[in-house]
């Protein structure tokens, strides 16, 4: 973007906000405005949507200081940083925002530029400028902007009733207009470079006037977002990645599928538990003929099906084949018929016969068990039927070839 949106605050919601367009090809103002308290920032917010936003927050309230550090900087000092800073400011540390600028070296000793504030008032003037839709792309306090002094000098602008300063070696200053004079008398630097007229200042400070550089406080900025020395959007107030513009247009459709698809496998997964919990209900009424037929042979669940081959094999063409026949056309009913548990069994080797005596939860479960086996090719025979208390009581005879 080569238009930027500077908007500078002040230390309270309730003071003015200047801001002003910068076209960075032109080197020019578009448009600049005051607005009377931070309740009006909505009306930036159409200018904010196709710019890039500099959030500048007043000198008065965030200081700068250089850490002295142990070794050169590393993250591994990050963490300790907050301990080093501890007895060095007033407030307690967990109130305060710690943004982390560039590490700087004088005769072999390292040092960290550092910008603190305090952490709930830039987190209330975010939620602001988040109100009114505008993410700003830089903070940054003001005075930190002006052009950097030469050795021994001070820039300084007028910015309403304030004077801003800027010196070497990470220090700036804003100074009320009654205490300017006094403050120029404490400051070691012995020139002043200044971009607003200066007449009124009562100073022994050698004055070098940049009369043709002259311009709007905000204008004055914008050329030193170029060359950035720290942007206070880190830490909490990073910025959040943006989502892709297909995203955004898709989001609302892959949600709505994301459920649906969710649904449709938290239906299939109950009906599967369903399925496996019937089969293994089958397995066990298989297991338990199994055993009743095969009283000696030890059951192997995992291997049931194999076992069962296996024994009609080994039977195949023997006296007892009539009963395996009759037992396997049996068998084939559990998968069909639930309720139905046969407690005695008994062959009649001359006749071919199967008598088995079951229980059942009513009479028109025998009438199906019946049913399945003739229309495998079976004779059947039902016999007495008797209710005992929850159970139907009775036996079913199956006959084969003689």
């Amino acid at each position: 973007m080569t238009e930027k949106l500077l908007i500078r605050v002040g230390q309270s919601q309730q003071e003015p906000v200047n801001w002003l367009i910068w076209s960075e090809s032109d080197t020019q103002i578009i448009a600049s405005g005051e607005l009377e308290h931070s309740g009006l920032i909505g009306e930036l917010t159409e200018k904010a949507a196709s710019r890039s936003v500099a959030l500048l927050l007043p000198a008065s309230s965030v200081q700068l200081k250089q850490v002295e550090l142990p070794t050169k900087w590393s993250r591994k000092l990050e963490r300790a940083l907050p301990f080093m800073l501890e007895e060095q400011v007033a407030s307690d540390i967990d109130d305060l925002f710690i943004a982390i600028g560039n590490p700087v070296s004088f005769d072999d000793k390292h040092f960290l530029n550092i910008a603190i504030c305090d952490l709930q008032w830039l987190t209330d003037w975010m939620a602001v400028l988040s109100d009114f839709d505008i993410e700003p792309a830089v903070i940054v306090p003001d005075a930190l902007l002006l052009p950097k002094p030469e050795e021994n000098a001070l820039s300084a602008i007028q910015l309403q009733q304030q004077w801003l300063f800027k010196g070497a070696n990470w220090h700036i200053s804003a100074v009320e207009l009654d205490w300017v004079c006094d403050y120029l008398m404490l400051a070691p630097e012995t020139e002043l470079t200044h971009y607003s007229p200066a007449q009124d200042l009562a100073t022994t400070k050698s004055l070098q006037s940049k009369e043709a550089e002259y311009d709007l406080p905000l204008a004055i900025f914008a050329g030193g977002l170029n060359e950035l020395p720290i942007n206070l959007r880190q830490g909490p107030f990073a910025a959040k990645k943006k989502q892709p513009q297909w995203w955004r247009d898709w989001k609302a459709g892959v949600i709505a599928a994301s459920v649906a698809l969710l649904a449709f496998v938290s239906v299939k997964s109950a009906q599967l538990m369903m399925l496996q919990n019937e089969a293994d209900e089958y397995k066990a009424q298989a297991m338990t003929v199994y055993k009743q037929a095969f009283p000696n042979k030890v059951v192997r669940p995992h291997l049931l099906r194999k076992q069962i081959q296996n024994e009609l094999a080994a039977l195949s063409g023997a006296e007892q084949s009539g009963f395996l026949e009759l037992t396997n056309h049996f068998v084939s009913i559990y998968g069909q018929v639930s309720d139905f548990a046969p407690e005695t069994f008994r062959y009649d080797r001359k006749r071919n016969e199967l008598r088995i005596r079951a229980k059942a939860k009513g009479f028109q479960v025998f009438s199906q068990v019946k049913s399945i086996l003739e229309q495998r090719g079976m004779s059947v025979q039902q016999g007495a039927l008797n209710n005992d208390g929850d159970y139907v009581i009775g036996e079913i005879r199956i006959r084969g070839a003689a």
